[in-house]
Protein backbone atom coordinates (compact mmCIF):
# COMPACT_ATOMS: atom_id res chain seq x y z
CA UNK A 1 0.00 0.00 0.00
CA UNK A 2 1.46 3.66 -0.77
CA UNK A 3 1.80 6.09 1.54
CA UNK A 4 -0.55 8.09 -0.24
CA UNK A 5 -3.13 5.21 -0.15
CA UNK A 6 -2.12 5.09 3.90
CA UNK A 7 -2.41 8.42 4.49
CA UNK A 8 -6.10 8.36 2.73
CA UNK A 9 -6.97 5.38 4.52
CA UNK A 10 -5.66 7.00 7.85
CA UNK A 11 -8.29 10.40 7.41
CA UNK A 12 -11.11 8.01 6.49
CA UNK A 13 -10.87 5.83 9.61
CA UNK A 14 -9.97 9.13 11.18
CA UNK A 15 -13.52 10.80 10.88
CA UNK A 16 -15.59 7.53 11.31
CA UNK A 17 -13.50 7.44 14.88
CA UNK A 18 -14.81 10.81 15.83
CA UNK A 19 -18.35 9.94 14.58
CA UNK A 20 -18.44 6.83 16.48
CA UNK A 21 -18.73 4.62 13.44
CA UNK A 22 -14.69 2.86 13.35
CA UNK A 23 -16.08 -0.50 11.56
CA UNK A 24 -17.95 1.41 9.03
CA UNK A 25 -15.26 1.56 6.32
CA UNK A 26 -14.74 -1.65 6.44
CA UNK A 27 -17.97 -3.22 6.82
CA UNK A 28 -19.36 -2.02 3.62
CA UNK A 29 -16.47 -3.33 2.05
CA UNK A 30 -15.93 -6.69 3.19
CA UNK A 31 -17.60 -9.93 1.70
CA UNK A 32 -17.93 -12.97 4.08
CA UNK A 33 -19.39 -16.52 4.32
CA UNK A 34 -21.93 -15.63 1.58
CA UNK A 35 -23.50 -12.65 3.72
CA UNK A 36 -22.64 -8.87 2.82
CA UNK A 37 -21.97 -7.39 6.14
CA UNK A 38 -23.91 -4.47 6.70
CA UNK A 39 -22.64 -1.54 8.68
CA UNK A 40 -25.91 -1.63 10.73
CA UNK A 41 -26.35 -5.08 11.62
CA UNK A 42 -22.74 -5.79 12.61
CA UNK A 43 -22.91 -2.93 15.02
CA UNK A 44 -25.76 -3.55 16.85
CA UNK A 45 -24.28 -7.44 17.03
CA UNK A 46 -22.23 -7.83 20.32
CA UNK A 47 -18.62 -8.16 18.09
CA UNK A 48 -19.38 -4.87 16.40
CA UNK A 49 -20.84 -3.11 19.57
CA UNK A 50 -18.18 -0.35 21.10
CA UNK A 51 -20.01 -0.60 23.82
CA UNK A 52 -19.77 -4.88 24.29
CA UNK A 53 -16.59 -5.88 22.34
CA UNK A 54 -13.57 -6.81 24.66
CA UNK A 55 -10.46 -6.50 23.21
CA UNK A 56 -8.30 -9.67 25.11
CA UNK A 57 -5.89 -10.85 22.30
CA UNK A 58 -2.06 -9.87 23.04
CA UNK A 59 -1.44 -10.32 19.12
CA UNK A 60 -4.18 -7.69 18.41
CA UNK A 61 -2.82 -4.11 19.60
CA UNK A 62 -6.11 -1.99 18.58
CA UNK A 63 -7.70 -0.90 21.91
CA UNK A 64 -10.74 0.36 20.19
CA UNK A 65 -13.44 -1.96 20.58
CA UNK A 66 -15.69 -2.86 17.67
CA UNK A 67 -13.10 -2.21 15.12
CA UNK A 68 -12.59 -4.99 12.40
CA UNK A 69 -8.87 -5.24 12.56
CA UNK A 70 -9.15 -7.42 15.58
CA UNK A 71 -9.73 -10.00 13.37
CA UNK A 72 -8.71 -8.78 10.20
CA UNK A 73 -5.27 -7.70 8.84
CA UNK A 74 -6.46 -4.48 6.91
CA UNK A 75 -2.96 -4.00 5.19
CA UNK A 76 -2.92 -0.10 6.54
CA UNK A 77 -1.09 1.57 9.25
CA UNK A 78 -3.19 1.87 12.26
CA UNK A 79 -2.31 3.92 15.49
CA UNK A 80 1.46 4.00 13.77
CA UNK A 81 1.83 -0.05 13.24
CA UNK A 82 1.27 -2.61 11.15
CA UNK A 83 1.22 -6.04 12.51
CA UNK A 84 0.62 -8.88 10.30
CA UNK A 85 -1.09 -12.55 10.61
CA UNK A 86 1.64 -14.71 12.38
CA UNK A 87 4.24 -16.54 10.23
CA UNK A 88 3.02 -20.12 11.33
CA UNK A 89 -0.45 -19.31 9.82
CA UNK A 90 0.75 -18.49 6.24
CA UNK A 91 -2.11 -17.00 4.09
CA UNK A 92 -5.54 -16.78 5.49
CA UNK A 93 -8.76 -16.56 4.14
CA UNK A 94 -10.31 -13.19 4.21
CA UNK A 95 -7.46 -11.50 5.81
CA UNK A 96 -7.99 -13.07 8.82
CA UNK A 97 -5.29 -12.91 11.80
CA UNK A 98 -5.31 -16.52 12.15
CA UNK A 99 -6.56 -19.33 9.88
CA UNK A 100 -10.47 -20.04 10.49
CA UNK A 101 -10.05 -23.43 8.45
CA UNK A 102 -7.91 -26.73 8.61
CA UNK A 103 -6.46 -28.17 11.86
CA UNK A 104 -6.36 -24.82 13.43
CA UNK A 105 -10.39 -24.16 12.99
CA UNK A 106 -11.80 -21.81 15.52
CA UNK A 107 -8.46 -21.24 16.76
CA UNK A 108 -9.23 -16.70 15.44
CA UNK A 109 -12.49 -17.36 18.11
CA UNK A 110 -11.01 -18.67 20.73
CA UNK A 111 -7.94 -15.95 20.60
CA UNK A 112 -10.53 -13.72 22.33
CA UNK A 113 -13.34 -16.49 24.29
CA UNK A 114 -11.13 -18.08 26.08
CA UNK A 115 -9.87 -15.18 27.85
CA UNK A 116 -13.18 -13.81 28.69
CA UNK A 117 -14.48 -13.21 32.57
CA UNK A 118 -17.84 -12.03 32.43
CA UNK A 119 -20.25 -11.84 34.96
CA UNK A 120 -18.38 -14.02 37.33
CA UNK A 121 -18.45 -16.64 34.64
CA UNK A 122 -15.10 -19.08 34.81
CA UNK A 123 -12.47 -17.54 32.66
CA UNK A 124 -13.62 -18.78 28.93
CA UNK A 125 -17.13 -18.71 29.52
CA UNK A 126 -20.01 -16.91 28.04
CA UNK A 127 -21.36 -14.69 29.73
CA UNK A 128 -24.48 -16.81 30.53
CA UNK A 129 -22.61 -20.13 30.54
CA UNK A 130 -24.33 -21.61 26.97
CA UNK A 131 -20.76 -21.11 25.60
CA UNK A 132 -18.05 -23.13 28.30
CA UNK A 133 -14.85 -23.19 26.96
CA UNK A 134 -12.70 -24.05 23.99
CA UNK A 135 -11.80 -27.12 25.55
CA UNK A 136 -15.65 -28.69 26.13
CA UNK A 137 -16.22 -27.32 22.61
CA UNK A 138 -13.65 -29.25 21.33
CA UNK A 139 -14.73 -32.49 22.75
CA UNK A 140 -18.14 -32.00 21.62
CA UNK A 141 -19.94 -33.86 18.49
CA UNK A 142 -20.45 -30.72 16.80
CA UNK A 143 -16.83 -29.95 16.95
CA UNK A 144 -15.45 -33.64 16.24
CA UNK A 145 -18.17 -35.17 13.72
CA UNK A 146 -17.27 -34.68 10.32
CA UNK A 147 -21.16 -33.95 9.31
CA UNK A 148 -20.91 -31.02 11.34
CA UNK A 149 -21.30 -28.13 8.45
CA UNK A 150 -24.42 -26.46 7.69
CA UNK A 151 -26.82 -27.47 5.32
CA UNK A 152 -25.81 -26.05 1.97
CA UNK A 153 -29.86 -26.09 1.17
CA UNK A 154 -31.63 -23.57 3.58
CA UNK A 155 -31.73 -20.25 3.02
CA UNK A 156 -29.77 -18.04 4.35
CA UNK A 157 -27.00 -20.29 2.48
CA UNK A 158 -24.50 -21.31 5.51
CA UNK A 159 -19.95 -20.39 5.16
CA UNK A 160 -18.46 -22.24 2.39
CA UNK A 161 -18.79 -25.87 2.47
CA UNK A 162 -15.47 -27.21 1.33
CA UNK A 163 -16.03 -31.31 2.53
CA UNK A 164 -13.77 -32.13 -0.41
CA UNK A 165 -11.15 -29.57 0.38
CA UNK A 166 -8.24 -30.05 2.86
CA UNK A 167 -9.85 -27.56 4.49
CA UNK A 168 -13.26 -28.59 5.51
CA UNK A 169 -15.22 -26.32 7.21
CA UNK A 170 -16.84 -29.56 10.03
CA UNK A 171 -16.91 -28.71 13.35
CA UNK A 172 -16.18 -24.24 12.53
CA UNK A 173 -17.76 -22.25 15.04
CA UNK A 174 -19.44 -20.46 11.81
CA UNK A 175 -21.48 -23.46 10.60
CA UNK A 176 -24.08 -21.60 13.08
CA UNK A 177 -22.45 -18.24 13.60
CA UNK A 178 -21.89 -15.07 11.56
CA UNK A 179 -19.62 -13.03 13.17
CA UNK A 180 -20.74 -10.29 11.48
CA UNK A 181 -24.32 -10.61 12.56
CA UNK A 182 -27.71 -11.92 10.34
CA UNK A 183 -30.56 -9.51 9.72
CA UNK A 184 -33.29 -11.95 9.73
CA UNK A 185 -35.47 -8.87 8.33
CA UNK A 186 -37.60 -9.66 11.79
CA UNK A 187 -36.72 -5.89 12.90
CA UNK A 188 -35.47 -7.82 16.07
CA UNK A 189 -31.81 -7.05 17.49
CA UNK A 190 -29.67 -9.32 14.70
CA UNK A 191 -28.27 -11.95 16.00
CA UNK A 192 -24.97 -13.99 14.71
CA UNK A 193 -26.83 -17.33 14.45
CA UNK A 194 -27.91 -17.87 10.58
CA UNK A 195 -31.44 -19.06 12.31
CA UNK A 196 -33.06 -17.89 14.89
CA UNK A 197 -36.80 -17.85 15.07
CA UNK A 198 -39.08 -21.95 15.39
CA UNK A 199 -42.31 -21.65 13.32
CA UNK A 200 -42.10 -23.69 10.19
CA UNK A 201 -43.80 -20.61 8.46
CA UNK A 202 -40.44 -18.79 9.29
CA UNK A 203 -37.63 -17.76 6.97
CA UNK A 204 -35.71 -19.26 8.19
CA UNK A 205 -37.59 -22.33 9.57
CA UNK A 206 -34.74 -24.04 11.70
CA UNK A 207 -35.59 -23.98 15.25
CA UNK A 208 -32.61 -21.77 16.75
CA UNK A 209 -30.51 -23.12 13.04
CA UNK A 210 -30.86 -26.76 14.92
CA UNK A 211 -33.29 -28.31 12.11
CA UNK A 212 -30.71 -27.18 9.73
CA UNK A 213 -28.88 -30.30 10.42
CA UNK A 214 -31.40 -32.19 12.51
CA UNK A 215 -34.27 -32.91 9.92
CA UNK A 216 -32.76 -36.19 8.52
CA UNK A 217 -31.12 -34.51 5.26
CA UNK A 218 -27.89 -34.28 7.17
CA UNK A 219 -26.82 -36.42 9.72
CA UNK A 220 -29.06 -39.53 8.98
CA UNK A 221 -32.92 -40.24 9.34
CA UNK A 222 -32.19 -41.38 13.09
CA UNK A 223 -31.20 -38.12 13.76
CA UNK A 224 -34.39 -36.42 12.57
CA UNK A 225 -35.91 -33.96 15.61
CA UNK A 226 -37.67 -32.06 13.14
CA UNK A 227 -40.46 -34.88 12.18
CA UNK A 228 -40.63 -35.22 16.09
CA UNK A 229 -41.41 -31.87 16.70
CA UNK A 230 -44.03 -31.58 14.05
CA UNK A 231 -45.98 -34.58 15.77
CA UNK A 232 -49.14 -34.63 17.76
CA UNK A 233 -47.91 -35.11 21.02
CA UNK A 234 -44.98 -33.02 21.04
CA UNK A 235 -42.84 -30.31 23.13
CA UNK A 236 -43.66 -27.26 21.63
CA UNK A 237 -40.51 -26.13 20.24
CA UNK A 238 -43.09 -24.85 17.01
CA UNK A 239 -45.86 -23.70 17.94
CA UNK A 240 -44.27 -20.12 18.68
CA UNK A 241 -41.27 -16.95 18.20
CA UNK A 242 -39.26 -15.18 20.01
CA UNK A 243 -40.48 -16.14 24.04
CA UNK A 244 -36.71 -17.55 24.29
CA UNK A 245 -34.75 -15.01 25.71
CA UNK A 246 -31.31 -16.69 25.33
CA UNK A 247 -30.47 -17.44 28.03
CA UNK A 248 -32.76 -16.90 30.56
CA UNK A 249 -31.32 -15.19 33.65
CA UNK A 250 -32.29 -17.98 35.87
CA UNK A 251 -34.25 -16.33 38.07
CA UNK A 252 -38.32 -16.71 38.64
CA UNK A 253 -40.56 -16.27 41.37
CA UNK A 254 -43.01 -18.74 40.16
CA UNK A 255 -43.57 -19.01 36.23
CA UNK A 256 -42.68 -15.57 35.90
CA UNK A 257 -39.70 -16.78 33.17
CA UNK A 258 -43.03 -18.17 31.21
CA UNK A 259 -45.16 -15.47 32.53
CA UNK A 260 -47.50 -16.08 35.26
CA UNK A 261 -51.00 -18.41 35.81
CA UNK A 262 -53.50 -18.03 34.23
CA UNK A 263 -51.63 -16.77 31.12
CA UNK A 264 -48.34 -17.89 30.80
CA UNK A 265 -47.81 -16.36 28.09
CA UNK A 266 -44.10 -16.49 27.83
CA UNK A 267 -43.87 -20.36 27.58
CA UNK A 268 -41.30 -22.11 25.59
CA UNK A 269 -39.20 -25.25 24.73
CA UNK A 270 -36.35 -24.47 22.61
CA UNK A 271 -33.67 -26.98 21.79
CA UNK A 272 -31.35 -25.13 23.91
CA UNK A 273 -33.42 -25.53 27.31
CA UNK A 274 -32.47 -29.28 27.42
CA UNK A 275 -29.23 -29.45 25.06
CA UNK A 276 -26.34 -27.42 25.39
CA UNK A 277 -24.88 -27.04 21.59
CA UNK A 278 -21.53 -26.27 22.70
CA UNK A 279 -20.90 -29.44 25.39
CA UNK A 280 -23.45 -32.02 23.83
CA UNK A 281 -21.45 -35.08 23.65
CA UNK A 282 -21.30 -38.05 20.97
CA UNK A 283 -24.44 -40.39 20.78
CA UNK A 284 -24.55 -41.48 23.83
CA UNK A 285 -27.18 -41.85 25.36
CA UNK A 286 -29.19 -43.54 28.92
CA UNK A 287 -29.48 -46.91 29.42
CA UNK A 288 -32.63 -47.32 31.37
CA UNK A 289 -31.89 -49.21 35.25
CA UNK A 290 -28.48 -49.26 34.51
CA UNK A 291 -26.72 -45.35 35.08
CA UNK A 292 -29.72 -43.86 37.46
CA UNK A 293 -30.97 -40.50 36.94
CA UNK A 294 -27.73 -38.48 36.11
CA UNK A 295 -27.19 -36.60 33.18
CA UNK A 296 -26.45 -38.26 29.95
CA UNK A 297 -23.88 -36.74 27.28
CA UNK A 298 -26.68 -35.27 25.53
CA UNK A 299 -28.31 -33.23 28.01
CA UNK A 300 -24.82 -32.71 29.78
CA UNK A 301 -23.73 -28.46 31.21
CA UNK A 302 -27.47 -27.61 30.84
CA UNK A 303 -28.71 -25.63 33.57
CA UNK A 304 -31.49 -27.30 35.74
CA UNK A 305 -33.47 -26.67 38.70
CA UNK A 306 -33.12 -28.38 42.12
CA UNK A 307 -36.16 -28.41 44.65
CA UNK A 308 -36.11 -28.24 48.23
CA UNK A 309 -38.34 -30.85 49.64
CA UNK A 310 -41.50 -29.87 51.66
CA UNK A 311 -44.02 -32.06 53.65
CA UNK A 312 -45.93 -34.90 51.96
CA UNK A 313 -47.70 -33.49 48.57
CA UNK A 314 -46.67 -29.77 49.04
CA UNK A 315 -45.61 -27.55 46.37
CA UNK A 316 -41.61 -27.45 46.32
CA UNK A 317 -41.58 -23.67 46.02
CA UNK A 318 -37.85 -23.06 46.62
CA UNK A 319 -35.30 -24.36 43.88
CA UNK A 320 -31.93 -23.85 43.58
CA UNK A 321 -30.98 -22.77 39.60
CA UNK A 322 -27.75 -24.69 39.04
CA UNK A 323 -26.36 -23.00 36.47
CA UNK A 324 -23.00 -20.89 36.08
CA UNK A 325 -21.15 -19.95 37.53
CA UNK A 326 -21.93 -21.32 40.98
CA UNK A 327 -22.61 -24.51 39.39
CA UNK A 328 -20.20 -24.80 36.55
CA UNK A 329 -21.35 -28.16 35.36
CA UNK A 330 -25.34 -27.09 35.62
CA UNK A 331 -27.65 -30.13 35.91
CA UNK A 332 -26.78 -33.04 37.65
CA UNK A 333 -30.09 -35.29 36.90
CA UNK A 334 -32.45 -35.24 33.98
CA UNK A 335 -35.46 -34.40 36.03
CA UNK A 336 -33.55 -30.95 37.14
CA UNK A 337 -34.08 -29.73 33.44
CA UNK A 338 -37.00 -31.08 33.25
CA UNK A 339 -38.24 -29.18 36.45
CA UNK A 340 -37.74 -25.82 34.95
CA UNK A 341 -40.81 -26.29 33.06
CA UNK A 342 -42.74 -29.11 35.05
CA UNK A 343 -42.79 -27.24 38.60
CA UNK A 344 -43.29 -24.14 40.86
CA UNK A 345 -40.39 -22.91 39.07
CA UNK A 346 -42.31 -22.63 35.37
CA UNK A 347 -45.66 -22.99 36.48
CA UNK A 348 -46.12 -20.69 39.70
CA UNK A 349 -48.36 -21.10 42.51
CA UNK A 350 -50.89 -24.14 42.45
CA UNK A 351 -53.76 -26.04 44.30
CA UNK A 352 -53.54 -29.38 44.62
CA UNK A 353 -50.72 -29.62 41.79
CA UNK A 354 -53.04 -28.96 38.89
CA UNK A 355 -52.25 -25.68 36.35
CA UNK A 356 -54.50 -24.34 34.19
CA UNK A 357 -52.74 -25.24 31.41
CA UNK A 358 -53.94 -27.98 28.65
CA UNK A 359 -51.35 -29.83 27.38
CA UNK A 360 -51.36 -31.36 23.83
CA UNK A 361 -52.54 -34.67 25.15
CA UNK A 362 -55.68 -32.62 25.72
CA UNK A 363 -55.26 -33.05 30.19
CA UNK A 364 -54.18 -30.13 32.75
CA UNK A 365 -50.65 -30.21 33.45
CA UNK A 366 -49.14 -31.01 36.58
CA UNK A 367 -46.90 -29.57 38.92
CA UNK A 368 -43.90 -32.88 38.89
CA UNK A 369 -41.92 -32.06 41.11
CA UNK A 370 -44.87 -31.77 43.69
CA UNK A 371 -45.69 -35.14 42.60
CA UNK A 372 -42.07 -36.35 42.56
CA UNK A 373 -41.87 -34.96 45.98
CA UNK A 374 -39.71 -37.72 48.15
CA UNK A 375 -41.84 -37.07 50.63
CA UNK A 376 -44.99 -38.36 49.03
CA UNK A 377 -46.05 -42.18 50.31
CA UNK A 378 -45.15 -43.25 46.78
CA UNK A 379 -43.66 -42.29 43.65
CA UNK A 380 -41.81 -43.54 40.76
CA UNK A 381 -37.89 -43.49 41.37
CA UNK A 382 -37.22 -40.70 39.29
CA UNK A 383 -35.85 -37.97 41.87
CA UNK A 384 -34.18 -40.97 44.62
CA UNK A 385 -34.66 -44.79 44.90
CA UNK A 386 -37.79 -46.79 46.46
CA UNK A 387 -35.48 -47.25 49.57
CA UNK A 388 -34.94 -43.64 50.00
CA UNK A 389 -38.05 -42.69 49.63
CA UNK A 390 -38.55 -40.18 52.81
CA UNK A 391 -42.04 -40.49 52.98
CA UNK A 392 -43.03 -44.03 52.03
CA UNK A 393 -43.90 -46.84 54.69
CA UNK A 394 -42.36 -50.57 54.73
CA UNK A 395 -43.09 -52.48 52.16
CA UNK A 396 -41.43 -49.71 50.23
CA UNK A 397 -40.39 -51.63 46.92
CA UNK A 398 -41.88 -53.78 45.27
CA UNK A 399 -40.68 -57.40 44.91
CA UNK A 400 -38.59 -58.57 42.64
CA UNK A 401 -40.74 -60.79 40.99
CA UNK A 402 -43.38 -58.15 40.51
CA UNK A 403 -41.23 -56.56 37.88
CA UNK A 404 -39.72 -57.08 34.28
CA UNK A 405 -35.94 -56.54 33.93
CA UNK A 406 -33.91 -54.76 33.79
CA UNK A 407 -35.66 -53.44 37.03
CA UNK A 408 -35.68 -56.19 39.41
CA UNK A 409 -32.71 -54.93 41.71
CA UNK A 410 -35.88 -53.14 43.33
CA UNK A 411 -35.27 -50.31 45.81
CA UNK A 412 -32.15 -49.36 44.79
CA UNK A 413 -32.70 -48.27 41.46
CA UNK A 414 -33.03 -44.97 39.79
CA UNK A 415 -34.51 -43.97 36.80
CA UNK A 416 -35.17 -40.98 34.05
CA UNK A 417 -38.65 -39.32 33.14
CA UNK A 418 -37.43 -40.30 29.28
CA UNK A 419 -37.55 -43.76 30.70
CA UNK A 420 -41.58 -43.86 29.94
CA UNK A 421 -41.72 -40.67 27.56
CA UNK A 422 -40.40 -40.96 24.42
CA UNK A 423 -41.00 -41.07 20.90
CA UNK A 424 -43.03 -43.54 19.43
CA UNK A 425 -40.58 -45.29 17.14
CA UNK A 426 -37.61 -44.21 19.68
CA UNK A 427 -36.68 -48.47 19.65
CA UNK A 428 -36.49 -48.26 15.64
CA UNK A 429 -35.49 -45.49 14.00
CA UNK A 430 -37.01 -42.41 15.68
CA UNK A 431 -34.65 -39.56 17.30
CA UNK A 432 -34.23 -40.63 20.99
CA UNK A 433 -35.66 -38.52 23.53
CA UNK A 434 -39.21 -36.89 24.88
CA UNK A 435 -39.55 -34.20 21.80
CA UNK A 436 -42.36 -36.03 20.17
CA UNK A 437 -44.75 -39.07 19.32
CA UNK A 438 -48.11 -39.79 18.07
CA UNK A 439 -49.14 -41.48 21.31
CA UNK A 440 -50.43 -39.43 24.17
CA UNK A 441 -48.36 -38.06 26.78
CA UNK A 442 -45.44 -39.28 24.63
CA UNK A 443 -45.73 -42.86 26.27
CA UNK A 444 -43.22 -45.14 25.16
CA UNK A 445 -42.56 -49.12 24.51
CA UNK A 446 -39.22 -50.75 24.95
CA UNK A 447 -37.70 -53.07 22.56
CA UNK A 448 -39.30 -56.35 23.78
CA UNK A 449 -42.59 -54.61 23.81
CA UNK A 450 -42.58 -51.56 21.27
CA UNK A 451 -46.31 -51.15 21.30
CA UNK A 452 -46.68 -50.61 24.80
CA UNK A 453 -47.77 -47.32 24.88
CA UNK A 454 -51.31 -46.77 26.12
CA UNK A 455 -52.61 -45.01 29.22
CA UNK A 456 -55.17 -44.52 30.95
CA UNK A 457 -57.07 -45.77 27.85
CA UNK A 458 -55.98 -48.45 25.43
CA UNK A 459 -55.62 -47.21 21.58
CA UNK A 460 -59.01 -46.15 20.97
CA UNK A 461 -58.46 -43.52 23.33
CA UNK A 462 -61.74 -43.61 24.84
CA UNK A 463 -61.73 -47.58 26.67
CA UNK A 464 -59.98 -47.63 30.07
CA UNK A 465 -58.24 -50.39 30.57
CA UNK A 466 -59.51 -53.15 33.24
CA UNK A 467 -57.99 -55.90 35.73
CA UNK A 468 -59.69 -58.25 33.30
CA UNK A 469 -57.55 -57.34 30.20
CA UNK A 470 -54.53 -57.68 32.31
CA UNK A 471 -54.54 -61.63 31.28
CA UNK A 472 -55.18 -60.98 27.83
CA UNK A 473 -52.90 -60.32 24.95
CA UNK A 474 -53.89 -57.01 24.11
CA UNK A 475 -52.51 -55.50 27.87
CA UNK A 476 -49.47 -57.53 27.42
CA UNK A 477 -48.49 -55.75 24.16
CA UNK A 478 -50.33 -52.39 24.34
CA UNK A 479 -51.02 -51.30 27.97
CA UNK A 480 -48.19 -49.56 28.88
CA UNK A 481 -47.20 -50.12 32.41
CA UNK A 482 -46.61 -53.95 31.76
CA UNK A 483 -42.96 -52.45 30.09
CA UNK A 484 -41.53 -52.78 33.71
CA UNK A 485 -44.86 -54.69 35.42
CA UNK A 486 -45.66 -58.16 33.82
CA UNK A 487 -47.91 -60.06 34.88
CA UNK A 488 -49.91 -57.44 36.98
CA UNK A 489 -53.03 -59.04 37.81
CA UNK A 490 -51.29 -62.04 39.19
CA UNK A 491 -49.06 -59.42 41.68
CA UNK A 492 -51.02 -59.40 44.48
CA UNK A 493 -54.51 -60.92 46.20
CA UNK A 494 -56.22 -57.85 45.26
CA UNK A 495 -55.55 -57.83 41.57
CA UNK A 496 -56.56 -62.09 41.48
CA UNK A 497 -59.96 -60.95 43.49
CA UNK A 498 -62.62 -62.29 40.89
CA UNK A 499 -65.26 -59.47 41.86
CA UNK A 500 -61.84 -57.35 40.54
CA UNK A 501 -61.56 -58.75 37.92
CA UNK A 502 -65.00 -58.83 36.69
CA UNK A 503 -65.67 -62.41 37.63
CA UNK A 504 -67.75 -61.17 40.32
CA UNK A 505 -70.96 -58.65 41.28
CA UNK A 506 -68.85 -55.75 39.52
CA UNK A 507 -69.05 -56.35 35.97
CA UNK A 508 -65.71 -54.41 35.46
CA UNK A 509 -63.12 -52.94 37.83
CA UNK A 510 -61.08 -50.24 35.64
CA UNK A 511 -57.71 -49.55 37.00
CA UNK A 512 -57.96 -45.61 37.27
CA UNK A 513 -60.68 -46.56 39.54
CA UNK A 514 -58.16 -47.32 42.22
CA UNK A 515 -54.93 -45.94 40.71
CA UNK A 516 -54.35 -42.43 40.08
CA UNK A 517 -54.55 -42.22 36.30
CA UNK A 518 -51.41 -39.41 36.32
CA UNK A 519 -48.46 -42.29 37.93
CA UNK A 520 -45.91 -40.09 38.67
CA UNK A 521 -46.23 -40.06 42.42
CA UNK A 522 -49.31 -39.69 45.19
CA UNK A 523 -49.66 -38.43 48.98
CA UNK A 524 -51.13 -42.75 49.43
CA UNK A 525 -49.26 -45.40 49.22
CA UNK A 526 -48.86 -47.56 45.80
CA UNK A 527 -50.06 -44.33 43.95
CA UNK A 528 -53.49 -45.07 45.27
CA UNK A 529 -56.76 -42.34 44.63
CA UNK A 530 -59.16 -41.02 46.52
CA UNK A 531 -62.28 -39.99 44.87
CA UNK A 532 -62.18 -36.54 45.90
CA UNK A 533 -58.85 -35.62 43.96
CA UNK A 534 -59.03 -33.75 41.48
CA UNK A 535 -59.07 -34.29 37.39
CA UNK A 536 -56.01 -35.47 35.77
CA UNK A 537 -55.32 -37.57 38.86
CA UNK A 538 -59.09 -38.71 38.95
CA UNK A 539 -59.62 -39.18 35.55
CA UNK A 540 -62.64 -36.92 34.07
CA UNK A 541 -63.72 -36.01 37.51
CA UNK A 542 -65.59 -38.91 38.02
CA UNK A 543 -63.52 -42.15 37.92
CA UNK A 544 -61.48 -42.90 41.11
CA UNK A 545 -63.72 -44.88 43.76
CA UNK A 546 -61.43 -45.48 46.82
CA UNK A 547 -62.21 -42.81 50.05
CA UNK A 548 -60.05 -44.49 52.39
CA UNK A 549 -56.93 -46.62 51.97
CA UNK A 550 -54.13 -48.14 53.89
CA UNK A 551 -50.85 -49.71 52.40
CA UNK A 552 -51.01 -54.30 53.79
CA UNK A 553 -47.88 -55.70 54.95
CA UNK A 554 -46.65 -57.15 51.69
CA UNK A 555 -49.08 -57.45 48.49
CA UNK A 556 -50.62 -61.19 49.62
CA UNK A 557 -51.67 -59.24 52.61
CA UNK A 558 -54.97 -57.32 51.67
CA UNK A 559 -58.34 -57.33 52.64
CA UNK A 560 -61.53 -55.17 53.28
CA UNK A 561 -60.11 -53.41 56.11
CA UNK A 562 -57.45 -52.11 53.88
CA UNK A 563 -60.04 -50.12 51.36
CA UNK A 564 -63.27 -47.71 51.59
CA UNK A 565 -64.67 -47.32 48.55
CA UNK A 566 -68.05 -47.44 46.74
CA UNK A 567 -67.57 -51.13 45.19
CA UNK A 568 -68.99 -53.34 47.55
CA UNK A 569 -71.43 -53.17 50.52
CA UNK A 570 -68.68 -54.61 52.43
CA UNK A 571 -66.04 -51.95 51.95
CA UNK A 572 -68.26 -49.19 53.18
CA UNK A 573 -66.51 -49.09 56.44
CA UNK A 574 -63.58 -46.78 57.21
CA UNK A 575 -60.29 -47.95 57.41
CA UNK A 576 -58.72 -47.80 60.62
CA UNK A 577 -54.89 -45.73 60.24
CA UNK A 578 -56.49 -44.88 56.41
CA UNK A 579 -53.58 -42.79 54.64
CA UNK A 580 -55.17 -38.86 54.30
Amino acid sequence: MTENCRRGYRQRRDGLRAAGMVPLLCAVMIVMTGNIVSAGTYMSTKHGSEADRRVMDADFPYTTKGLCAHCHEQHASIDGQEPFPPAAEGATSYTLFRSNFGSSKNELCFACHELFSLSGMPLGYGRYGIYQGKTKYNSSIHKTDSGMVWNPDPSPPGPPFSASSTLTDAGNCHNCHNPHGYDDGSGLIPQMLFARDSKDTDIPAYEMGCEACHDGTQGGAGKDVKTQLNKAYAHPAHDYNDRHVIPETGASEGGSSFGNPPTYDKRHAECVDCHNPHTVVSGTTHTAATDGNAVSDVLKYVWGVEPSWPAIWTQPTSLTVRKPPTYSDGAQYEYQICFKCHSYYGLGTLTNAVSTITGPSGALITDQAWEFNRNNKSAHPVVVSLNNQSGSTAPKALLSGQMSSPWTAVGTQTMYCSDCHGANDETTTGAQGPHGSTRKFMLKGTSSKPNAQYWPTKSDGVTLWTLSDLGGATAGTDLFCVNCHPNSRNNNNVHQEGGHRGDGPISTLFCVECHSAVPHGSKRSRLIGYSSDPSPYDLNNNTLRITGYKKAAGPSSYGTGNCQSSCYADHTGAVSGAEP
